[in-house]
């Protein structure tokens, strides 16, 4: 299949999924335009000779592991959390991180289910926070999908505490 024949069916299913009415597809297609616009700088911008191997994206001020940093994490399945989050960094692996997503507290959620989730303390600049880490959310993401205008913020609960409750959760 070519490129044309491609967007017709990709147009395709966008109609038929802004016409379901239970889709936000203006959503979906602000996410592919970002996501695109990420591709874009990076091959056109950072590859240098098409050499992959030897290009890649730096910080100028990286997060630390224990810190969140504001990730976009993309799109998956509709049970899935999508787009742009706070994420707790909780491995710095050089170019990648292993971090665990976190999503605010509604107040019909205030239970939250202790075998993956966790609610912690966040520090955004003079305020303190509560933040629900979202352990069956975990993943490795490349440190280019940082919204580096946001700033990094610091974690308030003790970091042994979290580092417990994902080694009881993910291995016990």
């Amino acid at each position: 299949m070519c490129y044309e024949e491609n967007m017709r069916e990709i147009e395709k299913s966008m109609e038929n999924l802004r016409v379901s009415g239970i889709y936000d597809v203006d959503k979906y297609a602000c996410s592919l335009k970002h996501q695109t616009s990420q591709l874009e700088f990076f091959y056109c911008n950072l590859v240098k000779d098409q050499n992959f191997d030897e290009t890649f994206y730096y910080l100028n001020k990286r997060p630390k592991e224990g810190q969140i940093a504001y990730f976009n994490i993309g799109r998956g399945f509709p049970k899935e959390l999508m787009d742009g989050h706070w994420c707790y960094i909780l491995k710095d692996l050089g170019y990648k991180a292993i971090v665990i997503p976190t999503t605010s507290i509604k107040e019909d959620s205030k239970e939250c289910n202790e075998h993956y989730e966790m609610d912690i303390l966040v520090r955004n600049k003079k305020r303190i926070l509560e933040s629900r880490i979202q352990l069956s959310e975990i993943r490795s993401v490349d440190l280019q999908r940082i919204d580096s205008r946001k700033r990094y913020r610091s974690v308030v609960t003790p970091r042994q505490e979290i580092l417990e409750f994902v080694r009881k959760n993910l291995f016990e």
